[in-house]
């Protein structure tokens, strides 16, 4: 976090996206969507971060400024974003609840659906897959949960994910400002960013297969034990989204050092 004093008045300003609320990733989301230049993009930013009004600004030195420009840059990086700043949606007399930070709830099954459409979303701009991956992960409160979370090991507060519903959530989600669903989209990206760092043999195993959907596969059959039959890939499906890759990190590592042991071997 940056800090800036201002006739006497000290102002903070975010240099990650971790670090901004839920009002700044939402105009961070508006902005996106208009065409901008960059300065024109952080010199907007920076009047809404740090609230104040242009004649306020013209009294900052100009190296500040341009020091507080240059510490925006990390809008335009990589994003990662693994803090869920809109843990609920209200759309109507409808509320849904997010996944936790990082996604730390969520399951494999509704993780490999999302991020195919945030895949689909990304190469058509279609604004029906990101309706669809915003419903993948807001899902209505349990019932009784007041009482359930009690006696349940599963702290999730959201009903679990079945896709006989998702069409009309979709229809619900479609409804919420555009800000709101990119914000999510964002939010989803850090995440998928963070990961890599931390299972790396994943994504080497994965990346190598040409077809993300395949690596996927792929993955969740060699976590079942070969086994192809429904039960075995819907229990790997429905499992804890971080256990699954710490399975699958193990799998993978596990066939890279085969693998090179073979190549030491043919190399003598």
């Amino acid at each position: 976090m940056n800090q800036l004093e201002i006739d006497g008045k000290i102002y903070f300003m975010p240099s990650d996206w971790n670090e901004l609320t839920r009002k700044q990733v939402l105009f961070i989301s508006r902005l996106f969507q208009e065409q901008l230049t960059m300065m024109d993009f952080k010199l907007r930013v920076l009047l809404k971060f740090l609230t104040i009004r242009q004649k306020v600004m013209k009294r900052i030195d100009h190296e500040d400024v341009y020091f507080l420009c240059e510490s925006l840059d990390f809008l335009f990086k990589e994003v990662s974003l693994t803090k869920n700043l809109l843990p609920v949606l209200r759309t109507g007399r409808r509320k849904y609840l997010g996944p936790a930070d990082a996604m730390m709830n969520c399951t494999f099954g509704e993780f490999t659906m999302a991020n195919s459409l945030l895949d689909s979303f990304s190469k058509t701009k279609d604004q029906k897959y990101l309706d669809e991956m915003v419903a993948v992960f807001y899902r209505p409160r349990k019932c009784f949960w007041f009482i359930r979370k009690a006696y349940s090991d599963n702290q999730d507060p959201r009903k679990r994910f079945v896709n006989r519903s998702l069409k009309q959530r979709c229809r619900k989600i479609a409804n919420l400002d555009y800000e709101v669903k990119y914000s999510i989209f964002l939010f989803f990206s850090g995440v998928l960013n963070s990961l890599p760092l931390l299972y790396p043999y994943v994504y080497e195993q994965q990346g190598g297969t040409g077809n993300e959907d395949n690596g996927w596969a792929s993955l969740i059959i060699s976590l079942a034990d070969g086994r192809t039959d429904d039960k075995s890939l819907e229990t790997v499906m429905n499992s804890n989204l971080y256990n699954v890759f710490i399975g699958l990190n193990k799998k993978a590592k596990e066939y890279h050092e085969y693998m090179n042991k073979i190549e030491s071997y043919d190399r003598h």
